[in-house]
């Protein structure tokens, strides 16, 4: 007699197109009816509906799919069915690899119900060139609406879910957009003030100090469904919590002089929502299209104005601690500003900080300032190799236990407590072996009913392989205590060669140094006092 297998159904749909509903498509209920009579009838067990409304076939980053799949990894699933092959994915790479291959590693048996495939049986020659086809009819479709999208761009339609920040979608014609007049006027407000020498960060601490809403918060008080991630359980201040880069994206944007503009970015491929950025050559700009917001002469000073900005900015001499100097309370790296002006010369000094970038994007809502004097950061840091290296020089051996010492203690414990944990998790595998060939034992002498050995085996495999990663993880952390004593000789060796260092430069840091932390300056009895700490490679902080 045939075995009964009992299958924990996982049901998949999916639609690719958008629908007029607020609540899921009457197609997606319709395959959900379907399946859903398909499997009661065969007495099998509904794990879960996982469903991927609105997304297209040809990528498998669905949230749902991806959902089922962990399910899947997780033991909770052994059968998965969908309507038809397309449901599951128009990728025929993709889609071949899990009917074909992931699938039956797996143990899951596959159902497309309406083409008749079912993995059970042997029979499924024909799933391939179903693959294929479902792959042809996606990339006609993708040929088809780049076509007619090229049309839009040639018209000067607005293409997008919602209108731009100072726009509303027009009620009766599609792709005409028109002046929104709440917004409007804070759109008028920012090249009002970019017009009278403001910057982008000026012009976002006045428009944060009067309590103005950010376009995403203007947005989501219109229709709460935009952002409404951003914004649940939002603190009042995120509502006007403006960006640099939100002013900058506004100042640069032709749209408010009529113009649209096209093909800035384009997909890198019908099967991917990647996108890429296209050269101004590529673009397609279209004059005229709708109502300027702003006149073309405060659009030119604007202009003007951003342009001198850029060019001062790019006579200055780079950062050699971008990406390695880092705010120590937000984390973020530390932007180096322009040469100052004295206020009594009015001329411009070699003076120049460096600023958290947060602060300098967000203001201080987000972070503080936590500026620093670059030229003198460039003279600590200088100091502190040249230091190193006269000891590393001088007595490497004294430096290597200076080194190593501080934190040997504490790594000592540590490395014991995880040989210790190791010990165990071994201790426990050797046990998990045991048992499992018990189990098997009295499964085979009659002992055990095969259904009570299969739930057992699979309680104890699960916990097999969970024992398994934690005694990889173990091992793991032991050699890297194991190989702090090395690192740190490695460090001797290479500050060894920086010894007639004079100047610092990119590239040193780089070698040298994995991160500056810079904390908020204090003022203790009228002086200013900063802490800043520098972490070198492969040891970490030298010194305090």
């Amino acid at each position: 007699m045939e075995q009964q297998i009992y299958y924990d159904v996982a049901i998949y749909c999916r639609l690719s197109r958008d629908d007029d509903m607020h609540g899921e498509s009457s197609s997606i209920l319709t395959q959900k009816a379907m399946l859903s009579k398909y499997v009661q009838d065969q007495n099998w067990r509904i794990v879960d509906y996982y469903v991927d409304d609105g997304i297209s076939g040809t990528t498998y980053e669905r949230p749902d799919f991806k959902r089922m799949i962990r399910d899947i990894e997780e033991g909770k699933i052994n059968l998965v069915i969908t309507k038809d092959l397309s449901r599951l994915g128009r990728d025929y790479i993709q889609t071949g690899y899990y009917t074909e291959i992931y699938f039956s590693e797996k143990n899951v048996r596959y159902i497309a119900l309406n083409d008749g495939i079912d993995t059970i049986n042997n029979d499924n020659d024909i799933a391939p060139f179903k693959n294929i086809l479902n792959e042809m009819y996606a990339k006609d479709i993708s040929r088809k609406v780049k076509s007619a999208y090229k049309i839009k761009a040639a018209r000067g339609d607005h293409h997008g879910a919602y209108a731009p920040f100072g726009y509303k979608k027009h009620p009766e014609i599609k792709g005409k957009i028109l002046i929104d007049d709440e917004s409007a006027e804070v759109i008028r407000l920012i090249f009002n003030l970019a017009s009278q020498g403001y910057g982008a960060s000026r012009i976002r601490t006045e428009l944060t100090k009067r309590k103005i809403l950010t376009p995403s918060a203007y947005l989501n008080k219109l229709n709460p469904k935009y952002y409404a991630k951003e914004f649940m359980n939002a603190k009042p201040e995120k509502y006007y919590s403006w960006s640099m880069n939100a002013v900058q994206r506004i100042l640069e944007n032709e749209i408010y002089i009529g113009n649209v503009t096209h093909y800035k970015e384009i997909s890198v491929s019908y099967k991917s929502k990647r996108r890429q950025p296209q050269p101004k050559d590529k673009w397609v700009t279209v004059e005229g299209s709708h109502e300027p917001l702003i006149d073309k002469e405060i659009w030119d000073i604007v202009q003007d104005k951003a342009e001198r900005r850029v060019n001062f900015g790019a006579s200055h001499e780079p950062n050699i601690f971008a990406r390695i100097a880092r705010c120590a309370d937000c984390g973020w790296s530390m932007g180096l500003t322009p040469k100052q002006i004295d206020f009594k010369t009015k001329k411009r000094t070699e003076r120049r900080y460096l600023q958290c970038s947060t602060n300098r994007v967000y203001g201080k809502t987000r972070c503080t300032l936590h500026n620093t004097n670059y030229q003198k950061l460039c003279e600590m840091v200088l100091e502190d190799i040249k230091a190193f290296s006269k000891l590393a020089l001088e007595d490497s051996d004294g430096l290597l236990l200076r080194l190593t010492e501080s934190s040997d203690k504490k790594k000592l414990k540590e490395l014991e407590q995880t040989k210790k944990e190791l010990a165990k998790t071994k201790q426990r595998l050797n046990d998990l072996e045991l048992l499992l060939q018990r189990l098997f034992e009295q499964n085979v002498s009659g002992k055990m009913s095969d259904y009570n050995y299969s739930v057992m085996f699979k309680k104890y495999q699960e916990e097999q392989e969970t024992q398994r990663l934690k005694e990889k993880e173990l091992k793991k952390r032991i050699e890297a205590n194991s190989q702090s004593f090395d690192n740190a000789a490695k460090w001797i060796e290479l500050i060894k060669q920086y010894g007639n260092i004079q100047k610092l430069d990119v590239t040193i840091v780089n070698e040298l140094i994995e991160k500056i932390l810079i904390h908020e300056a204090k003022k203790e009895n009228g002086k200013r006092t900063q802490k800043i700490e520098i972490y070198y490679r492969f040891i970490g902080k030298a010194s305090d």
